[in-house]
């Protein structure tokens, strides 16, 4: 058999399951098995008027090519949109979807394009999942949208973009792996000058990587090979080189609970956050529900970060977290 028909036949029963999908959605929402996000506990912020930069951050989407999914999505956007606040940008840290395929990214990009956040800032991350069937090919695909997303051209799997003066780092593999991340000397450098020149106002910088560091949130007690593999000392240290910074991560598919944050050096503000996984496959925490991630504001000084499950437009009760800048 050819590998065109091959590809034919795959294509052919992933059409067969998107249509199963697309009826089971429809009887569940139907039956209110299935609802969308409540409408009345929109998203507020502390203090609108003074707030310098507002952003949605996600994890671990992992979007499998079904309408399940897509629905999924499309709920947490319509939360977003509905917030008495603006958002200024959307972070999305890796594992964009579960297969890597075309479709998947389709579904994902089209919900972000009638969303919100079509205009503004989108930061992309790879992930695991993004890269291991197809490194070269899916590296591009993404950073090009990010490229497209921000208005400047990315030609490697890492950039910095600054939204409303704030410095955003995104990280990503330089190299194949199929958990882990190879960060190379030319990306540690580069971490290193972007830190320099986000930090030197004393204003936050945000980093973004897929994977979390060598032993926080758990690891590597909660998951042997979870972190982002040998270079991950080598970033901590540069990480702590500088005052204000936050450390991104999905890959641990947690949900929310107490472990989420890690306070590298509270003098100098150094922490890292791991974000709970949107996707459906919430291992472990208090809640692990899909559609869950953080919403973060930017104040002269301070940083809010507060966990939510932008699916069914619910806040989750004990889980905002207030850093004052230093």
């Amino acid at each position: 058999m050819s590998y065109e028909s091959i590809v034919s036949i795959i294509k052919q029963v992933v059409e067969i399951i998107q249509q199963v999908f697309s009826i089971l959605l429809t009887i569940c929402l139907g039956t209110g098995v299935i609802s969308g996000p409540a409408k009345d506990n929109p998203i507020t912020f502390q203090d609108e008027e003074n707030c310098k930069l507002a952003f949605v951050a996600l994890a671990d989407t992992q979007l499998y090519p079904t309408e399940f999914d897509s629905y999924y999505l499309e709920c947490g956007f319509k939360d977003m949109a509905r917030a008495e606040g603006e958002f200024d940008a959307l972070v999305i840290a890796g594992d964009i979807t579960e297969m890597g395929d075309n479709y998947a990214y389709d579904i994902v990009w089209n919900n972000i394009d009638n969303s919100i956040f079509a205009t503004k800032s989108v930061l992309l991350a790879t992930g695991n999942h993004d890269i291991r069937l197809n490194y070269e090919g899916n590296t591009k695909l993404i950073m090009d949208k990010a490229g497209d997303y921000n208005s400047k051209q990315i030609d490697k799997p890492y950039y910095s973009h600054d939204v409303n003066g704030n410095t955003f780092i995104v990280m990503g593999s330089d190299e194949w792996q199929l958990e882990k991340a190879v960060i190379s000397d030319e990306q540690l450098s580069f971490l290193d000058s972007e830190l320099a020149r986000g930090t030197k106002d004393g204003k936050p910088v945000f980093v973004v990587c897929h994977q979390p560091l060598t032993d926080t949130h758990g690891l590597p007690e909660v998951w042997e090979n979870g972190d982002l593999g040998k270079d991950s000392a080598a970033v901590k240290e540069i990480l702590m080189k500088y005052e204000n910074v936050f450390y991104l991560n999905g890959h641990l598919h947690d949900g929310v609970y107490e472990n989420s944050l890690e306070i590298f050096d509270e003098e100098k503000g150094v922490y890292s956050v791991n974000l709970p996984a949107y996707g459906p496959e919430n291992d472990y925490g208090e809640y692990t529900q899909p559609g869950l991630g953080d919403y973060v504001e930017v104040y002269s000084d301070r940083v809010v970060f507060t966990a939510r499950d932008f699916r069914a437009g619910e806040p989750l009760e004990g889980y905002t977290y207030t850093f004052y800048l230093k």
